[in-house]
């Protein structure tokens, strides 16, 4: 308990600082998280003699990010992480490799996309997450009768994953319109329901992948709660396309 506690500190001392951050210092605060997401890719993977490549890849990205279109950051992403691919490939199986590229690009897009974010879409996106985990997490306990995904997540449930959504949704929607970057509209609230499942993808998403690779947590870097990857997974997954809709001329903010 004493662990988790400390952990969860963390975690908010982080979040604030983010917030309260701009400019180079706020880069650097969403570089920092991002490296040690990637390494802790690079150690589930067993790829973790080769950090160098991966770590200049992503921070370089990070930069691209802020200086190009989301869309037209893929390109030079997939590039990179091909060369990456071409220098290792004659020492690593297939099998380990692609999971490890795919979640590369997955994680750089994710945390590209919140590096762009000012203080209110860092604060919308957090309604989003925290409220879709929260909510999911109490309606399971009290009402979950049926497993969502059992293989992945056991402890998932369906009713857990609707409640989830409902109350995400409806928090997220009031903390948006008291912060002034969204309007009250039945697209706005379909958009928002759709960002709450994409946070659960997300979450399901990272359990496969340490199913998959046979381990409990990504890291151990916040005490009592695992490694960032586990504590940013949905954000990550969120992120995208919430950047995605920030840019695509729909009349929400």
């Amino acid at each position: 308990m004493k662990d988790r506690i400390i952990g969860a500190l963390i975690v908010v001392v982080y979040a604030l600082l983010m917030l309260k951050a701009t400019g180079i210092f706020y880069l650097f605060l969403v570089l920092f998280l991002g490296l040690q997401i990637i390494g802790e890719l690079l150690d589930i993977t067993g790829l973790s003699e080769y950090r160098f490549i991966p770590f200049v890849i992503f921070a370089f990205s990070i930069v691209l990010f802020n200086h190009l279109h989301y869309r037209e950051i893929i390109i030079p992403l997939t590039v990179l992480a091909l060369f990456f691919y071409l220098t290792i490939i004659e020492e690593i199986e297939s099998k380990t490799f692609f999971p490890f590229t795919l979640t590369f690009i997955y994680v750089t897009v994710g945390i590209g996309s919140i590096s762009t974010f000012n203080w209110k879409f860092l604060v919308f996106l957090i309604s989003i997450v925290w409220s879709v985990d929260t909510l999911a997490y109490l309606t399971g306990r009290y009402f979950g009768k049926r497993k969502l995904a059992p293989s992945i997540s056991p402890k998932k449930t369906v009713e857990g994953s609707i409640g989830g959504s409902l109350g995400g949704t409806a928090i997220s929607l009031f903390v948006g319109v008291k912060l002034g970057i969204i309007n009250l509209s039945l697209l706005t609230i379909g958009i928002l329901f759709a960002l709450t499942i994409i946070s659960q993808i997300g979450d399901l998403f990272e359990s496969y992948l340490k199913r998959y690779f046979g381990v409990k947590d990504s890291g151990s870097t916040i005490p009592g709660h695992g490694g960032v990857f586990d504590r940013l997974d949905s954000s990550i997954a969120v992120a995208p396309f919430l950047l995605m809709f920030l840019n695509s001329g729909i009349k929400l903010f």
